[in-house]
């Protein structure tokens, strides 16, 4: 296959999407958006969706910036920022959302990354300042995850997701308390049945005290964002 034919079968199968896309699913991490990804796959097909995780695709979506995308997407999602020009890049989509009780998210969140993520930088901050005693003193490592400032970028997500979109901008906001119950609203406005597969699942809260207030005021900001869609 010649030069010519190979840039041919390039521009049949990949657009810039202005006249296929219909949804901007925003992922904040750890608000089922991987269970979400799964019942996309189902409802619409996996060449429907473009995944949105590699970091340098992003930050330039994110930047309000054009990708090219296989043809025939429908649904971007991933965690890509909000941003204005995005909704000028693709004239007929809708943005959609999911969010969470902020101390629950993180205190998630945090489990994810003592469990999974050891690589990271942020466990090696964790560690250097409990050492072997991580799970033991839960806790106290969540207050410290709360407080340290290199740190506080994981857990403040709200803060950094809507600084340039307002989530009361969302076509749609889902509850991850009311997944299922959610999902259903969902699946009428995308006008197709979305399918409730659960995957990456945290238990919500379960370590958590009773009384969460000395965390909630930590986390202050981020209520103020969403309050209105718990």
């Amino acid at each position: 296959m010649n030069l010519l034919s190979n840039i041919l079968n390039m521009l049949r199968v990949q657009s810039d999407g202005s006249d296929t896309v219909l949804w901007l699913s925003h992922h904040i991490p750890k608000t089922a958006g991987t269970s979400l990804k799964l019942g996309y796959a189902e409802a619409f097909g996996t060449r429907a969706i473009k995944q949105l995780y590699s970091p340098e695709e992003v930050k330039h979506v994110g930047n309000g910036g054009k990708i090219l995308l296989p043809y025939g997407t429908k649904i971007l999602h991933g965690h890509f920022h909000a941003h204005p020009e995005q909704l000028k890049l693709y004239p007929n989509a809708k943005r959609i959302v999911w969010v969470r009780d902020p101390v629950e998210r993180a205190w998630s969140l945090l489990g994810h990354l003592l469990a999974v993520q050891k690589n990271k930088e942020e466990y090696q901050i964790i560690y250097n300042e409990f050492g072997e005693n991580i799970e033991k003193n839960k806790l106290d490592v969540f207050e410290f995850f709360l407080t340290h400032p290199r740190l506080q970028i994981l857990n403040r997500p709200y803060q950094n997701h809507f600084s340039k979109v307002p989530i009361s901008d969302f076509h749609f906001v889902g509850r991850t308390h009311c997944y299922a119950e959610d999902l259903q609203r969902l699946s009428q406005v995308m006008g197709t049945e979305i399918p409730l597969l659960e995957k990456n699942v945290r238990a919500s809260g379960h370590g958590l005290p009773a009384n969460r207030e000395q965390y909630q005021k930590l986390l202050e900001n981020e209520y103020n964002i969403v309050d209105g869609f718990l």
